[in-house]
C-alpha cells in the first residue's frame, strides 16, 4: 500500500496503513456498534489516545480529523468483514492486537451498557485476532477497571 502511508510534518496525519489508525479504526467501530457514538464513548477514545504511547504526539485538531477519518472508514464498510481483515492486517503483532481490543473493550463499557451488537463487535474481534477467552478476560477487566493496556513495540 502507497497511497496510505502516514506522512509526518508539523503535526501527525494519519493514513489508512497505519497502525494508529487501525487502533482508531477499531475504538470507532466499538463506538458505533450500537447505532451512534455517545458523548461519554468520545471522551473515552479521547482518554485512551492521549495515555498511549502508539499516539505520542497527537494533537486535539488532529485526533478530531482522525476520528471523522476512521468514522467515515468503518460507515462506508459494508459489514465487520469487510473493514476487519484490513483492521487486522495493520497490527502487525498480538501485543497490538491486545491492545485494540482493549481500546474496543474501554469504548464499550464507557457508558454502562452493553448491548448485544456492542458485545457482537468484541467477539468478532477475539475471533479475529485469535484471542483466547483468557486473553479477552484480562482485557475485559482492565477495560472495566479503567487499567493501564501494557505498551506494545514502536508507534
Amino acid at each position: 500500500m502507497t497511497t496510505g502511508q502516514a506522512m509526518t510534518t508539523e503535526h501527525i496525519h494519519f493514513g489508512d496503513s497505519t497502525r494508529q489508525a487501525a487502533l482508531f479504526e477499531t475504538m470507532i467501530l466499538a463506538a458505533a456498534a450500537d447505532g451512534s457514538v455517545d458523548k461519554v464513548e468520545l471522551q473515552e477514545i479521547y482518554r485512551r489516545v492521549f495515555e498511549r504511547p502508539e499516539f505520542h504526539g497527537i494533537q486535539a485538531d488532529d485526533l478530531r480529523a482522525a476520528i471523522e477519518h476512521a468514522a467515515r472508514r468503518v460507515g462506508e464498510a459494508q459489514s465487520l468483514e469487510h473493514i476487519l481483515p484490513s483492521i487486522v492486517d495493520r497490527l502487525p503483532d498480538k501485543a497490538s492486537r491486545e491492545l485494540a481490543f482493549g481500546l474496543a473493550a474501554s469504548v464499550i463499557v464507557a457508558d454502562g451498557r452493553t448491548p448485544l451488537a456492542e458485545l457482537n463487535i468484541l467477539k468478532a474481534l477475539q475471533d479475529m485476532f485469535d484471542l483466547s477467552e483468557e486473553d479477552v478476560a484480562r482485557l475485559f477487566e482492565t477495560a472495566q477497571s479503567h487499567g493501564e493496556f501494557p505498551p506494545t513495540k514502536g508507534k
